[in-house]
């Protein structure tokens, strides 16, 4: 399995792993020695597309150099482009999109036998609660809560890939996570496309906050972290709930896309700077040592340097602990498609390194607010004298991480003092 794309794509193909393990499909790491290949696309962005097929055409290469039997496409890209790829790929044996991709099995067993089978229809949440073969280590998992999107955002191709919001019930997801923690799981990470919306469409309005007590219950469970949360649905309920449960680390990911209210209208996001302000100060006012994290597009069709400026100084103003900056990616399909893509290419890239150099000039003074701080650190990696790990201050893969002198075995969780930073990184002593 090559799984591409974000960590809700991840998540899809360790289902698909526990299926086929399930059926008695033996798995490898080592791409050469398996009969069946299977690349889990991405199709959010031009670049991430191309990395997809580029992929494909890599992994069929085995036929001659392995032992490859059968290559099977699956997620984003196929459920997006469908026929288009099933006629151009003629390296594809099978084909499953998003929205079906526990038929996973049937779909090996079809490329094997020569039938080329594809699926692509939209799968009930419920699929989502079929076996997984995590392939994060195994103190850490995702836990996706939602399928599909209901926002319209004019950049955005998801609602074409992976259908309207569908939540998944309450009931199946806290199994879910009694399974992961059972397993050794100590770390869960919400992921939705929108997590702060999930239960509007099974309740009547959002209920995340009624999950977050939920999961308090589960003995063992150390850290609840919430990705990919929406502005407009940060409710003083939900900040009551990560202040006041000890299960819920400090640190919200809310992407702003940009600053500029003009630009934030023309993309289909929340543009009113006040809301946005006020939903800021109100989570810092409750949890002052909350972690935020966010995302800005740099490039969108008509994005002026004032408007660029806007966001220099937002990002300036606020101090956000961790800053992703994209350049903007033309779409067909999306509601931006018809603005055409003016801004260059090389200007996309100078705005987006004079973004970063914004945020990397503030870095150390926020990040630094953390020293002399006690907090829990999951060990990742363990060295001669210093072991690598990471508090509630930082996500795996796309944050910081936190040095702690001593050795300690991964998954163990220990007791730290901050005593310095290291640009992105935190320097810390064991307290035992």
């Amino acid at each position: 399995m090559v799984s591409l794309g974000c960590p809700k794509n991840r998540v899809d193909s360790e289902v698909m792993l526990g299926l086929l393990e399930q059926a008695g499909y033996q798995l490898t790491p080592e791409a050469d020695d398996a009969e069946v290949l299977i690349v889990n696309t991405c199709g959010f962005i031009n670049s991430a597309k191309q990395e997809s097929i580029d992929t494909i055409l890599e992994m069929n290469h085995y036929r001659e150099t392995g032992q490859l039997k059968a290559l099977v496409m699956a997620g984003c890209l196929s459920q997006r482009y469908q026929q288009t790829l099933w006629d151009d790929l003629p390296e594809v044996d099978a084909m499953v999109g998003t929205g079906e991709f526990h038929r996973i099995v049937e779909a090996v067993e079809g490329a094997l036998n020569g039938t080329r089978p594809s699926f692509w229809g939209e799968m009930p949440v419920s699929g989502l609660a079929a076996p997984r073969k995590l392939t994060t280590p195994n103190y850490t998992a995702y836990l996706k809560i939602a399928e599909g999107c209901d926002h319209s955002c004019a950049f955005c191709a998801i609602p074409q890939m992976r259908g309207g919001y569908r939540s998944r019930p309450l009931q199946d997801i806290v199994a879910e996570a009694k399974r992961l923690v059972a397993q050794g799981v100590r770390e869960l990470i919400l992921i939705a496309q929108d997590s702060t919306i999930w239960g509007h469409d099974l309740y009547g309005h959002p209920e995340l906050p009624r999950l977050l007590y939920a999961l308090q219950e589960i003995p063992d469970l150390v850290f609840v972290r919430i990705m990919y949360s929406y502005p407009t649905q940060i409710t003083p309920d939900l900040v009551r709930a990560m202040r006041d449960l000890p299960v819920v680390a400090p640190y919200l990911d809310m992407p702003l896309q940009h600053a500029h209210p003009e630009l934030l209208q023309k993309m289909g996001r929340p543009f009113r700077r006040d809301k946005t302000d006020r939903v800021l100060g109100m989570i810092r006012d409750a949890i002052p040592d909350i972690t935020l994290r966010t995302t800005f597009i740099v490039g969108f069709p008509g994005e002026t340097d004032d408007h660029f400026q806007t966001l220099l100084n937002f990002i300036e103003e606020m101090r956000f602990d961790h800053v992703g900056i994209f350049t903007y990616s033309h779409e067909e399909g999306t509601r931006a498609e018809k603005l055409g893509d003016p801004v260059s290419e090389a200007v996309k890239q100078r705005r987006r390194r004079e973004a970063m150099l914004v945020q990397r000039k503030l870095v150390g003074s926020v990040r630094g607010r953390h020293i002399g701080h006690v907090m829990p650190v999951l060990i990742e990696d363990m060295g001669d004298t210093v072991s690598v790990g990471r508090g509630a201050t930082d996500a795996p893969g796309i944050d910081g991480v936190t040095y702690v002198k001593g050795r300690f075995s991964p998954g163990q969780i220990i007791p730290v003092k901050i005593s310095g930073t290291r640009e992105y990184d935190l320097l810390a002593e064991a307290l035992m």
